[in-house]
């Protein structure tokens, strides 16, 4: 039996000695790596700034701090979404208001969102690489931060938004095994992240903590920005065969595929109509897949956010990365055939 792992990261010797150099310059932090994958980030984006730091939920964190938030205040974020989203805005004092998604594509539901007087700010993620409604969210009034951990440089992914955050921890679009940054076009933004991602010599403050990139990690992300274009294409052809392969079962209603269209293709969820997710992931296992729920439920989604509710309790991850080989692919594509076969 092949087995197909769930995820797997890209790399070869370009970050080999990317990161070999590092070690051999003796500058380990807050060097002329971080300042050039800042300068290639901005110039791929189209942005005036890019601040990289140690982390995307301290991208995050760092955003909300410079639109002001802070305890009372609430930021509204997607209820199916990762809990960084909810411990972001918890960091600041606020509170995070979850609000539903769109079925489908599972962004953020513009018409799902209420604010009040106590919002202060909004989260909107490209869930698996679907661009979420940019323009309708951000005519609700509120400041919209554009969360691209899931799509980024695909579209106009990362330049939507006046706040645009990213994630590099390993298995994301760019990987360099922990890491993040925050995109904008306001030199006032840019600069208070850039003031607050170091507390040294600074006053006393329990929102201002070590959110510094290191060189390495730096060196690993640049190497993996200048493949991006690269890497996406790889996932699109892999979510472009799988589209293919299911088609059939998909319209005989067995399952549900992520729709077709210009994405980022960082995850292929799909829905099985007879299964809840463990238990697809179950069987999947059984037959060597690796399969995963995307994402955990810390909002406890319910009759308040139905959508993301059904989100929580189907939705499987299927193996989606550029090293995805052909007899692998064809073994996912087999067992998931053969598991919604079973479970009709």
């Amino acid at each position: 039996m092949i087995r197909v792992p769930h995820n797997r990261l890209t790399h070869g010797a370009a970050e080999r000695d990317a990161v070999a150099a590092v070690v051999a310059s003796g500058r380990w932090s807050c060097g002329p790596a971080v300042e050039r994958l800042e300068r290639d980030l901005a110039a791929r984006l189209g942005r005036r700034h890019a601040v990289a730091v140690g982390s995307g939920v301290g991208a995050l964190r760092l955003a909300l701090l410079s639109l002001g938030v802070g305890p009372g205040d609430e930021v509204i974020v997607p209820a199916y979404s990762c809990v960084a989203l909810a411990n972001a805005a918890l960091a600041c004092g606020a509170r995070p208001v979850p609000a539903d998604v769109v079925p489908g594509d599972w962004t953020i539901d513009p018409q799902a969102v209420t604010a009040t007087p106590r919002t202060k700010a909004l989260i909107a993620v490209h869930t698996f690489g679907a661009a979420a409604d940019i323009k309708a969210l951000g005519g609700l009034g509120v400041p919209v931060i554009e969360d691209c951990a899931h799509g980024i440089a695909a579209g106009a992914m990362g330049s939507l938004a006046p706040i645009a955050i990213t994630s590099f921890y390993a298995t994301k679009l760019i990987g360099a095994g922990e890491g993040g940054a925050a995109m904008t076009d306001d030199d006032a933004v840019a600069a208070f992240v850039r003031r607050w991602r170091d507390y040294a010599d600074q006053s006393a403050d329990g929102t201002r903590l070590n959110d510094k990139l290191t060189e390495f990690a730096a060196a690993l992300a640049g190497c993996q920005l200048g493949r991006l274009g690269e890497f996406l294409e790889a996932r699109r052809a892999c979510a472009e065969r799988y589209g293919a392969a299911l088609a059939d079962i998909a319209r005989a209603g067995a399952v549900a595929l992520p729709p077709a269209g210009e994405r980022a293709w960082y995850r292929y969820a799909v829905e099985f109509a007879r299964l809840d997710a463990a238990e697809a992931i179950a069987r999947l296992a059984a037959r060597g897949i690796d399969a995963a729920e995307p994402v955990a439920d810390w909002a406890r989604a319910g009759e308040a956010c139905p959508v993301s509710a059904r989100a929580f309790r189907r939705l499987v991850s299927l193996p989606l990365y550029p090293t995805l080989g052909a007899e692998e692919q064809a073994a996912v594509i087999a067992a998931v055939r053969a598991v919604a076969e079973e479970a009709r």
